[in-house]
């Protein structure tokens, strides 16, 4: 049978106390169900899984498990559905009508004998012919399709062909119909529970679509075309809608907040921290390693010991966890509450690109005097010895010696991104604040919230003083050199991108001038070029001077180059001189070479 149902919106003023009340009811479903389906007693945090529902986290279930003793019962600290303690030696057909009963939904076989073995203690193999027996009696129960039984007294007895003797059959009055009186069969079933908006009794919403179409009703096949539409029937034997269900979830998290009354038995021991032993070490070491992504102390401590965030002894549970695999060689902390497997961390983390090493090379003149000299920093002139030293100057392999951090470092902090980390998704340490990033351990993996909307999962090597992780977002910023951007950390390990297209004009360099620079360099390594001869190529570009930070940024483009030799070079050849703070280039002194004065700052390689 396809049954089609509609109907005007029927007034329903839910009060908020009836919504969370409908929400529980809900919630303990998805439970027991979950519990009735394992066929054993599950702990809280196992049943929480069990539900594969998105918002069914510990909290919440422990306080719907604790909020209906009625229908759950615990001890050993696992949880078990009530029908489990009912008497052995009643009549089993009896006992398995109860069963369906507390569940209000289809049962297999073999879930009613997983119940009657733990009700009478006879072993499934024995229990399940006689369960399959006995709910083949088309008087007691019925079969939903593939969903398994229900009762038969929860369907619409239709034999006779007067409304009023359906009724009169099913212990229906017009009073029980009277609020859908004005219900049309149009619209689809569905959409008239989303309409209703509240629970619809079953044996109700089985008449109304009997009342529509007599001839090819058939109540298992509704019951089934129910379940299969993503409508809920609860187990007071009510309907609800998939849009009604769906909505429920807003009354989750006032849930979760509630109190949690548990029995001396159930409540786990609040009075002092967590001493983990041998055996749970292996818990938790097994849980980072079956699990492909980062593994979570808190989520560990939630799922293996079932101590949830806002409990007492949370934080001192959470770092013996922290102390327990940081000790163990199988796994590896990655900063924060986060671990791998040994061995799991990307091999490229562990490197600095090769676009990153320096050209460290000499180069001689005709007279063997070797051309990039490199002077002691008491002999660079102008005030350059003060600006090697700025965050804008140095980069990765060529920063000042790190120093431990005083205070805590600024929230957000402004970065300024050079073209070569930009060809590889990096960014050097050098230019954040020290204590930036935790300390510990010197490999951390880092949360990113990008500009874009996605999150980057980052790493930072302390050792290679690198931040990696960030090409794809780099491939959407539209400058080469220079774009500037702003991190905020928001915890720990936590960090978000922030980017409004603003550049620093000391490193940024157009798209044509980077295609002539680009150039430079195929032009550099084919003739072997000094870098002497980079500079002042660069600098004739620029006739009323350059600032020490672009013409490091350009020469670098070129050719990786330390900041101290592009310094020194300004310093100790005659034909570049200092015009107010920008360094100028005079072709006409180039034949008076190496300015005698600076020799005795000579670095001897």
């Amino acid at each position: 049978m396809t049954a089609t149902l509609a109907t005007k919106p029927i007034d329903n003023p839910d009060a908020a106390d009836e919504r969370a009340d409908l929400a529980l009811l809900y919630l303990g479903d998805l439970l027991q169900q979950a519990i009735l389906a394992a066929g054993t007693p599950l702990k809280v945090s196992e049943a929480a899984r069990a539900c594969n529902h998105p918002a069914m986290d510990l909290r919440l279930a422990r306080v719907v498990l604790a909020a209906s003793p009625d229908r759950f019962t615990s001890s050993d600290r696992k949880w078990k559905v009530a029908s489990r303690t009912l008497d052995p030696n009643r009549p089993i057909e009896r006992t398995i009508e109860d069963i369906l009963a507390v569940s209000g939904r289809p049962l297999s076989a073999h879930i009613i004998a997983g119940e009657l073995e733990a009700i009478t203690g006879r072993p499934t193999d024995v229990i399940l012919p006689v369960a399959e027996r006995l709910l083949s009696n088309p008087e007691r129960f019925a079969r939903i399709g593939d969903l398994g039984f229900v009762r038969r007294c929860t369907l619409l007895e239709a034999q006779a062909d007067d409304a009023e003797d359906v009724l009169f059959d099913n212990f229906l009055t017009e009073d029980d119909i009277a609020p859908y009186s004005d219900a049309t069969l149009t619209g689809g079933i569905p959409a008239f529970l989303d309409a209703v908006g509240r629970p619809v009794p079953s044996k109700v919403l089985q008449f109304l679509a009997w009342r529509h179409d007599p001839t090819h009703f058939v109540p298992e096949a509704l019951i089934e075309e129910l379940w299969s539409s993503g409508a809920v029937c609860l187990s007071t034997g009510s309907w609800l809608g998939p849009a009604t269900v769906a909505s429920l979830a807003d009354e989750f998290p006032a849930i979760a907040d509630r109190p949690v009354i548990e029995d001396a038995e159930t409540r786990p021991d609040v009075a002092e921290p967590l001493t983990i032993n041998e055996a749970e070490r292996e818990q938790l070491v097994d849980f980072v390693l079956k699990s492909d992504a980062p593994s979570f102390a808190p989520r560990m401590l939630e799922d293996i010991f079932e101590v949830a965030p806002g409990e007492p002894t949370f934080e001192a549970d959470r770092q013996s966890v922290l102390d327990c695999l940081r000790s163990d060689p199988r796994v590896v902390w990655i900063g924060g509450d986060r671990f791998l497997p040994t061995g799991a961390i990307p091999d490229y983390v562990f490197t600095v690109p090769s676009n990153l090493s320096f050209a460290d090379g000499q180069y001689f003149d005709l007279e063997g005097n070797e051309v990039d000299v490199l002077l002691e920093d008491d002999g660079l002139s102008g005030g350059l010895k003060s600006e090697i030293a700025s965050p804008l100057a140095q980069d990765v392999g060529d920063e000042e010696p790190f120093t431990l951090p005083e205070g805590e470092a600024p929230v957000t902090v402004r970065c300024v991104l050079r073209f070569h980390h930009k060809e590889i998704g990096t960014f050097p340490l050098c230019q954040l604040p020290p204590g930036y990033f935790p300390s510990e351990p010197s490999i951390i993996q880092v949360e990113v919230a990008l500009p874009n909307g996605h999150v980057a999962q980052a790493w930072v090597n302390h050792e290679t003083r690198l931040l990696y992780g960030l090409l794809d977002w780099y491939d959407t910023v539209p400058i080469d050199s220079g774009a500037v951007f702003y991190i905020e950390r928001r915890a720990p390990d936590q960090y978000a991108i922030v980017f409004g297209e603003e550049t620093e004009p000391a490193i940024f360099v157009s798209r044509n001038r980077l295609n002539d620079l680009l150039e430079l360099r195929n032009q550099a390594e084919a003739e072997q070029m000094p870098t002497f001869d980079i500079l002042r190529t660069i600098m004739e570009h620029y006739r009323k001077g350059i600032e020490f930070i672009t013409v490091l940024t350009e020469v670098s483009i070129v050719r990786r180059t330390r900041r101290r030799k592009v310094a020194s070079l300004l310093s100790a050849y005659h034909c570049f001189f200092q015009r107010n703070k920008a360094w100028v280039y005079d072709a006409r002194k180039l034949s008076q070479g190496l300015d005698r004065s600076k020799r005795k700052y000579l670095i001897d390689r």
